[in-house]
């Protein structure tokens, strides 16, 4: 099998699962109520933001069949979705982890055969070699250029973590006042890790550094919408959600993308 059919044939099946994923929690179907009780996960969030994520992410993986670098944000999308996932089972005790595990192989899977895919289109030497302009070499540049600003995001997602590892004060109240369920409140500084983790190896490797900090783009947009929908508008909204959302699309847009 080529790689374009290897690609294609994942895609297609990551894709089919998503939109099964998406009409499930659209729905109220009893799989993922019964699912979110078990975890102690609000049931008004099966239709935003799981259901929603799952729409978006099936049709990001559509588009990255023209555009290679829309897919593997979608499938590092449904990644840390799955991680996360799999956090708040084992938090509950839960050990059912067989639809977790399964959509975190997949997401895996997704990724990786979408990054190798990607990297031969923009390989000059292969018969398909730009035929999508390249979709690294066009978008993601050299090197991150100013690089401090990288840093900075990385140095805030470190000091996160930290408080998130332990939440108290405003964090708490954070966490509490958009419904963020406990059995996810573990979960959190190690995205913040992992977001740090990959903004540091973005200074070499740019496309991994653009990748981390797009998925931060995409974290604090559903925290901006959490704060929407919990009507909390103070300065958890401004400061927490907003600015950060500003800062992560600052550091993606100026630093990482041509």
């Amino acid at each position: 099998m080529t790689m374009t059919a290897t690609y294609l044939t994942v895609t297609l099946i990551a894709s089919i699962a998503a939109l099964g994923g998406a009409v499930l929690n659209l729905t109220g179907h009893r799989i993922p109520v019964t699912e979110a009780r078990r975890l102690s996960v609000p049931t008004e969030w099966l239709r935003f933001p799981i259901g929603v994520s799952y729409g978006l992410g099936f049709i990001g993986l559509l588009v990255g069949v023209a555009v290679p670098a829309v897919g593997i944000v979608a499938a590092a999308g449904f990644v840390v979705f799955f991680v996360l996932a799999i956090g708040a089972h084992l938090r509950v005790g839960d050990r059912s982890l067989g639809r977790a595990v399964g959509g975190l192989v997949l997401a895996l899977a997704t990724l990786v055969v979408t990054g190798v895919y990607a990297a031969g289109q923009d390989d000059p030497s292969t018969s398909s070699g730009h035929r999508l302009g390249g979709v690294v070499a066009a978008y993601v540049a050299d090197l991150p250029d100013p690089w401090w600003p990288v840093v900075l995001l990385a140095v805030i997602q470190l000091g996160d973590a930290a408080m998130c590892a332990k939440p108290v004060g405003f964090i708490a109240r954070c966490f509490t006042d958009v419904g963020l369920p406990r059995a996810l409140w573990p979960v959190m500084p190690w995205v913040k890790v992992a977001a740090a983790t990959g903004l540091v190896a973005g200074l070499w490797v740019p496309y991994v550094g653009a990748l981390a900090s797009a998925a931060l783009v995409v974290y604090f947009v559903l925290a901006v919408a959490a704060h929407i929908r919990a009507r909390d508008f103070g300065r958890n909204l401004a400061l927490n959600a907003t600015l950060s959302l500003i800062a992560c699309v600052a550091v993606l847009v100026f630093c990482f993308l041509r």
